[in-house]
């Protein structure tokens, strides 16, 4: 491990402290980060999932890093940076720590400008489980083992201080997905009074087959009448990530306008991409990839 208890405490300070981040009616940071004015460019990576290496060949790639030195690129991670999510791999929790490490550097380092929004896998809940598997539970007891308990205290009240939604030049950004039905820009800066919403955030997906969604889901029409409560044009471009489509077919990590929902993208970053990330420049998305595409290999009889 390169960092400390403090490094932690120093990044949960920065994240509360950021100037874009308006307080709620109790008087805490709230859920809201909003950059609507900022014309800053932006780069955008999704779920990690303990892809510690696709986090660094994105941060190094072209020329992100020196950009990011002199405060010229803003980098926004939609959350999930630990637990690994690979069939078989579920209860390995050391590439988490290792994200986590690097994410509090880039905290540390770079200030503000480095953006992690908070995701339903960002925590200890011996509730969050996949495949059976309890990661929010093997995720302390990893930490706690290796690096101590001081570590998972640090780490509880940085996960527990992160923003849920970020309002962009010509974009909008959470964890899972919009709530259900919209909500407004003061419901965001105040969600931590509000669980349900709290919990949408970070856990909503797409409905996707016929019939009424459940309870979990979210469509189109949510997607719009947030943009509108919002008073944001209705085409903004809303991206989540939290739901990969590996099923259609598209296994690049970048999914646009799926089920035909038009400037709705989902990307995810994790184990098995090339480092998939968005840059965002004067409202224009481009799909870039750290990593290079592995060479195809032909047969011939």
């Amino acid at each position: 491990m390169s960092i400390s208890p403090s490094d932690i405490q120093k990044a949960t300070k920065i994240v509360e402290n950021n100037s874009n981040r308006p307080t709620s009616n109790c008087g805490i940071p709230g859920g809201l980060l909003d950059f609507s004015e900022d014309t800053k460019p932006a780069i955008v990576i999704g779920d990690l999932h303990g892809a510690v290496d696709n986090l660094k060949a994105i941060i190094n790639h072209e020329d992100n890093l020196d950009r990011l030195k002199n405060h010229e690129l803003r980098v926004i991670i939609v959350g999930d940076g630990p637990h690994n999510d690979q069939t078989g791999q579920m209860k390995e929790m050391e590439s988490s720590l290792q994200v986590m490490d690097e994410i509090i550097q880039l905290i540390t380092t770079y200030g503000e400008d480095v953006i992690y929004i908070r995701g339903n896998h960002d925590t200890f809940d011996e509730n969050v489980a996949k495949s059976a598997i309890q990661q929010g539970l093997e995720f302390r007891l990893h930490m706690t083992e290796q690096w101590g308990e001081e570590y998972v205290d640090a780490f509880d009240e940085f996960f527990e201080a992160l923003p849920m939604f970020v309002i962009g030049k010509g974009f909008v950004i959470t964890h899972a997905g919009p709530v259900r039905h919209g909500c407004t820009r003061q419901e965001l800066i105040d969600v931590k009074d509000n669980p349900d919403y709290y919990r949408q955030l970070m856990w909503n997906r797409l409905h996707e087959f016929r019939g009424n969604p459940s309870l979990k889901e979210y469509g189109e029409e949510d997607i719009r009448k947030t943009l509108k409560k919002l008073n944001l044009p209705l085409d903004t471009p809303f991206i989540v990530g939290h739901n990969p489509m590996w099923h259609t077919g598209n296994d690049t990590g970048i999914w646009r306008d799926i089920i035909g929902i038009k400037n709705h993208i989902i990307i995810y970053t994790n184990l098995q991409t090339r480092g998939p990330y968005l840059y965002i420049e004067n409202s224009r998305i481009t799909e870039m990839f750290a990593r290079p595409k592995a060479p195809e290999r032909f047969y011939v009889r």
